[in-house]
Parts: structure tokens; sequence; C-alpha cells
């Protein structure tokens, strides 16, 4: 991991753990939908297209806002923006417990959440990379790539008090709104000036203006878009998956709502410990992009059995399978964005890069996989492979973007090792 003249000598915890805090509560806000799904297209008769899009609307705003974030918070810092991404986090929740009933009402609240979720998904990684010490850097985005399992393990948690037909749904919503209250009054109180970091959570304004304006070299920039291509294809296959893995667990396997949440917390739970276990592994020394390939070829596989695999054995087996490397995959990804760039302040403008491929991933996948569902073929069934044919594609055009980036990268560390060597 390389490392420039302004990486904090110490780690700052209390600002790591807010960045962490803050990219699960983005993941939790977006993650709660599904796993109520299933209750909220019975109660309000949503399509599955318009289902889809309540997940897909979040990369909207992260398409066209995740670059420019990343830049304004490499010159001003982190924690003013996250202050606004709370604020529209909680209005657009507010949004949708006002008018469930109206599909309008509930893809703007889902919207503007996206906004915020885009806000969040830049400054949080920014925000604790930035402050951890080069000797934890790696330990860091191991923990903070738990975020997106978190969050959907904080939303399968609470989702259990909420898969009544009932309306009890709302829990879900309410406690989204109780969490934007908590975090925004913490990051209020992490605003106080410092004479290390300034009044804005990462690294005084000149050092960050300095990385900001730092070009980039032609491997880096071609690395650092691979990294993206990648993960927007990962993204899409993942988002869709956990998307819709509930409703194909009811409509396919014939589980109840609750027992559809239990097989759901499967892949999760695997995907939160693996995030933890490829941390350690980059920590010690194996290479992301080479971990990141083998994940990619073991989750395209999955896609392409399905119509093999099915329920019982093979199924848990495929859920287990799958979780084991999605935990994997993405951990590399952040790995990679931070290892791509030179100095901890660019991190946020690497991370810029990385989440507008996820953005469009996160878009794509969920109405994609819903399209096919619905056209892919006469019967239910018979449309749920379809679909995991079509996204197996997907995911194998992720495995040949992470081919060519295990050429790029050395170029990258060479030119690294390079100007490092030249500064000496």
């Amino acid at each position: 991991m390389s490392e420039g003249p302004h990486a904090p000598q110490r780690t700052r915890g209390a600002l790591v753990a807010l960045g962490l805090a803050l990219v699960i509560y983005a993941a939790f806000s977006q993650f709660k939908l599904p796993v109520v799904l299933p209750v909220l297209m019975e109660n309000y008769s949503y399509g599955r297209v318009l289902g889809g899009g309540f997940m897909s609307i979040f990369a909207v705003f992260g398409i066209l806002l995740s670059v420019p974030i990343g830049r304004l918070v490499a010159r001003r810092g982190a924690l003013a923006l996250v202050l606004a991404a709370l604020a529209i986090m909680a209005l657009g929740t507010a949004l949708g417990l006002a008018a469930p009933q109206s599909g309008i009402v509930m893809l703007s609240g889902r919207g503007l959440e996206g906004a915020a979720f885009a806000i969040l998904a830049v400054a949080g990684p920014a925000l604790a990379t930035a402050n951890a010490a080069p000797q934890h850097r790696t330990l860091v985005i191991g923990l903070m790539s738990t975020w997106i399992p978190g969050g959907q393990l904080l939303a399968a948690l609470v989702g259990s008090l909420a898969t009544q037909n009932d309306g009890s749904w709302r829990v879900l919503w309410l406690v989204g709104l109780a969490l934007a209250l908590a975090l925004a009054g913490v990051t209020f109180a992490m605003m106080r000036p410092s004479p290390h970091l300034g009044p804005h959570g990462t690294a005084g304004r000149t050092q960050m203006s300095a990385a900001a304006a730092a070009p980039w070299s032609r491997p880096q920039w071609i690395a650092l878009l691979l990294t993206g291509a990648i993960f927007m294809t990962w993204s899409a296959q993942y988002i869709a998956y956990m998307t819709w893995l509930p409703l194909y667990l009811v409509e396919v396997q014939g589980l109840s709502v609750d027992g559809a949440i239990g097989g759901y917390l499967i892949p999760v739970v695997l995907v939160g410990l693996f995030n933890l276990i490829t941390g350690v592994l980059l920590h010690r020394g194996l290479k992301p992009q080479r971990m990141l390939f083998g994940a990619l070829l073991v989750q395209a596989s999955v896609w392409w059995l399905l119509p093999v695999t099915g329920g019982g054995l093979g199924g848990l087996a495929s859920l287990a399978a799958y979780g084991i490397t999605a935990g994997i995959a993405p951990t590399c990804l952040f790995a990679l964005t931070a290892h791509l760039v030179t100095t901890p302040g660019e991190t946020a403008r690497a991370f810029g890069v990385s989440m507008t491929g996820r953005n469009l991933g996160v878009l794509g996948g969920p109405l994609l996989l819903a399209l096919a569902i619905e056209h892919g073929a006469a019967d239910a069934i018979g449309g749920w492979l379809a679909g995991s044919l079509l996204i197996g594609a997907v995911t194998t055009l992720g495995v040949g973007a992470c081919g060519l980036l295990l050429a790029v990268v050395p170029r990258v560390e060479a030119r690294q090792r390079g100007s490092a060597g030249a500064a000496g």
C-alpha cells in the first residue's frame, strides 16, 4: 500500500469508526428494502420493475455525483458533506413513510436516500482511510469492506420485526430516521477544529489541495477505470442477487417470508466474515488483483450453474460459495482503489471513480434481472433461470476486465516505486 508524506503517524480511531458507521448506515438505508420487498409488493401492488427501481434509483445520483463528491471531499474534507447527506437521507425516509401507497412518492423518497448514499459512500471510506496510519491501513480497508453486509445484516435483523402484513415494515424506516439523527450528532461533535485535522475531519486544506492537484499517470487512470468497470459488473450482479433473493426463495423455493430472511442471511454473514478475512490476508501481502480474479470466476460460475444447483444441498452450497467470494471481491476492490494512488488525500478522488462504476452497476443490475424474470420465459421459474444466465454473462465480463487489470497493476506499482526512489 503506497503511502505519501501526509499519512497520519497514528490511527485516529474515532474518525475511522465514524467513517465505518456512516457507510454501514448508508448500506442499511439501501438494503432495508429487500427484506420487506415481498410484503411491500403484496400490500401496495408494486410491479417487479418498480420494485427493482426502488433499488436502482440509488445509483442515479451516485452516477452524477460520485466523482464531483470525491473532488469536493479531497479539497474541503468530509464532515460538512456528511451532515448534509444525513439531512437528505432523513427527508427521503420521511417521504417514504408519508405515502407508501404511491409508487411515485416511494420512488422519490428512495431517490433522495440514494443522493445521500452517494455522498456517504465516498466520504465514509475517504474519512476512514485518510485517518488510518500506514501500518493499519489495509486492516481499516478490510473493515470498511464490511459496510454492505454490515448494513444488510442490520436491516435483516430489524426486518425480522417487520415481515407481517400489518404495516410493521415501517419499523425499518423509523430506525433509519433515528440513526440519521444520532450520526448527525456525532458528526457535529467531530467538527471541532484540531491542529492536525482542521475543521473538516481529514487533513489540513493545504495538504488536501496539493493531493487533489496531483495528476495521475496513464497507467493509474487505466487501472482505476478498469477497477471502476469491475466494480460496475460486480455490483450489478451483487445488488441484483441481494435485491431479489428473498422473493426468489419465496416464489421458487416455497419458503415463508421469515424463512426467506433466514436464507438471505447465509450469504450476508459469509460476506461480512470474508471481508475481514480478506483484509487480514491483504495485510499479510497477498495481491488484491489476484484474489479478485479468483473470486469473480467463482461468482460467475454460481450464476451459470443456478439452473443446476436449485434448492436443497446444492442451493445451500451455492449460497455459501456466493457469500464467501462476495466477501473477497469488494475488499479487493476497495484495497485496489487505495493502492493505485500515492497519498491518502487522493483516495477520495479514487473512490469517486470506483463509486461511479459501482453506481452504474446498482442502476442496471436489479432492473436487468427484473426484466429478465418478467419476459425471459412463460413461467416464473423459467424467468428466474433466464435471468441467472443473463447476469452470469455480465459477471463474466468482469472476469475479463480483471484479467486486463492483472497486467496493468504491476506497471502502476513500478511507477510508484520509481517516484518513491526519486523522492528519497
